[in-house]
C-alpha cells in the first residue's frame, strides 16, 4: 500500500477549525467514501469537475504484472483547499485502490472526532504516533458498501501542528 503525504498549498479561508474539519470529512465522505475506492471512477470525477491536476506519477495499470499509479488534484472549498488523490496499485502483497485527501490546515482532534461521528466509528482499532512523536496514526477495518476497507486517519496533533491525511483503501486482490 502507499501511503503519501503530499505537500499542499495551502489556502485556508475564514472558516473556523470546527468548520474546516467538518468540511473536510464532508469532502472525505462525498469523494472517497460514498463508493469504494476506484481510480478511474475518482479520476472521471475530478475531471469532470475540471480539477486542476497536482500531480500524475508511477506506471498505470497493466493487464499483468506489479504497477503502482498516483494521480491527485487540488480541491478548492469555503474552508480552504485540499487535495484529492487516487492510488492503484498491484504488488507482490496484492492488488489495491485507494481514495485520499491531504489538508495542511486540518487539526487531527477535531477531524477525528468529526470522522467518527460522520462514520459512526468506535475508537480507532489501531493508533501509534511515530517514533519521532510528529504523527499520530489511526486505523480502523469497516465495512462500506459490503466490502472490507482499511481507512486511516494520519495527523499531526502529537506535534501540536495541524495537518491530516484521511486514506480508504480497498484490497481488489490478495498476494500471494
Amino acid at each position: 500500500m502507499i501511503v503519501l503525504g503530499a505537500a499542499l498549498l495551502c489556502a485556508v479561508g475564514e472558516a473556523g477549525a470546527d468548520e474546516r474539519s467538518a468540511a473536510l470529512v464532508a469532502a472525505f465522505q462525498e469523494s472517497c467514501v460514498s463508493e469504494p475506492p476506484n481510480f478511474a471512477r475518482i479520476e472521471a470525477r475530478a475531471s469532470a469537475a475540471n480539477l486542476p491536476v497536482n500531480m500524475d506519477a508511477g506506471t498505470p495499470r497493466q493487464p499483468e504484472g506489479h504497477f503502482n499509479h498516483i494521480k491527485s488534484w487540488m480541491v478548492g472549498l469555503a474552508s480552504g483547499t485540499h487535495e484529492l488523490s487516487a492510488v492503484e496499485a498491484r504488488g507482490p502483497a496484492g492488488e489495491v485502490a485507494s481514495c485520499a485527501i491531504t489538508a495542511a490546515d486540518g487539526l487531527g482532534d477535531e477531524v477525528k472526532q468529526d470522522l467518527m461521528r460522520a462514520l459512526n466509528l468506535g475508537p480507532p482499532e489501531r493508533e501509534a504516533v511515530s517514533p519521532d512523536g510528529q504523527r499520530r496514526s489511526s486505523g480502523w477495518r469497516v465495512k462500506l458498501h459490503g466490502e472490507g476497507v482499511i481507512l486511516l486517519l494520519i495527523d499531526a496533533s502529537p506535534a501540536k501542528a495541524p495537518g491530516v491525511y484521511l486514506n480508504l483503501t480497498h484490497r481488489l486482490v490478495a498476494g500471494s
